[in-house]
């Protein structure tokens, strides 16, 4: 009798444990479900445009299965996710991140090229800070040279030329304010800076007119007339190859 009421409390101790293992296991299976599921669900948050939702699913995903086959889609789609709501620098982390984790994935060089897009997306919003510019434009660069077969090459190819006009309009706009404001000697060597560098850039006729321009101010008569005529030569339909042939007639006088 007394062995016998001894074998109750033994079964119970063991057994608690494990019934605590058990509903720890089916609490989180209720509270996550299957990665497949939170990401179908993630999948239908996104087409309702409930974003946060979509994130939560997919955070889930991360937390709860980091081994399933489906936190790799996830953690793809949560990088878009940020990015179609213009949250540029979480998307750079996310998409940054899958390139770590899964360099050699059949969809990287998506993630390489969103990167970059995050960070040429967000030179919009820096009116003067260019560090996204020269990041955005680094991105793309090393994008071309690691995936020269992509889909995304026509993409980059485009994306380069428009940093290349943010930060050639750039060194322009300075050139340009140095000029108006009668700084002439830095006007010069903005404008100079620009036709070594953007030699081909929409901005290259007007910028070699100030260029001569500056010089007629600054009395370096030789130097003008020489951008005068490089204005003739190389932009003649344009306005302002019409005031380099006046400015000319002007210096034939002094």
């Amino acid at each position: 009798m007394f062995r016998t009421r001894l074998k109750f409390p033994l079964i119970f101790f063991l057994l608690v444990p494990l019934l605590f293992i058990l509903s720890c296991g089916t609490t989180k299976e209720q509270r996550s479900g299957s990665p497949a599921k939170l990401l179908r669900e993630a999948k239908k948050f996104i087409k309702e445009k409930d974003s946060e939702k979509a994130k939560n699913s997919i955070q889930l995903i991360m937390e709860d299965f980091p081994d399933s086959k489906e936190r790799i889609t996830g953690l793809m789609l949560l990088a878009d996710v940020h990015y179609n709501e213009e949250e540029y620098e979480e998307a750079k982390f996310h998409y940054q991140k899958f390139t770590e984790l899964y360099p050699a994935h059949r969809f990287v060089d998506r993630a390489h090229f969103y990167k970059a897009m995050a960070n040429f997306q967000l030179s919009d919003l820096a009116s003067r800070d260019l560090t996204p510019v020269h990041s955005a434009l680094e991105g793309f660069e090393n994008f071309l040279t690691d995936f020269p077969k992509s889909t995304y090459k026509g993409k980059a190819q485009k994306r380069i030329q428009q940093c290349l006009d943010i930060l050639a309009q750039n060194i322009f706009e300075i050139g340009k304010f140095y000029f108006r404001t009668g700084s002439y000697q830095s006007a010069i060597i903005r404008l100079k800076s620009l036709m070594v560098k953007y030699p081909t850039h929409s901005y290259v006729a007007e910028a070699e007119f100030l260029l001569a321009e500056s010089y007629f101010h600054e009395q370096n008569y030789i130097k003008a007339r020489e951008h005068y005529k490089v204005v003739l030569q190389k932009h003649p339909r344009t306005e302002f190859a019409k005031q380099a042939r006046l400015k000319l007639r002007e210096l034939r006088k002094l």
